[in-house]
């Protein structure tokens, strides 16, 4: 990895919901020297329909579910196609 000149750091992704209840981001990011970062971010984003939201007693579960929700389905059946920004 060290070869292409990129540093890799691992994020992961919260989500905070403010006291008037509305969500954002937040990614953490380590860093190459061990400490790390929390940015809130607000990201342009497009929710599927409520209809194929999988809800279960863990991540595990949720995530077996919405694979059988969307079993046949192709992209375009669950998120509209979005205009493109670059190239």
């Amino acid at each position: 990895m060290s070869d292409s000149g990129f540093v890799v750091q691992k994020v992961e992704w919260f989500q905070f919901r403010a006291e008037d209840g509305k969500p954002f981001f937040v990614m953490v990011s380590s860093l190459p020297n061990g400490f790390f970062t929390a940015v809130p971010c607000d990201i342009p984003l497009v929710r599927a329909d409520h209809s194929l939201m999988a809800l279960a007693a863990s991540a595990d579960e949720a995530l077996a579910q919405l694979q059988k929700t969307l079993a046949g389905k192709q992209r375009d059946d669950i998120l509209p196609v979005l205009p493109t920004t670059h190239g």
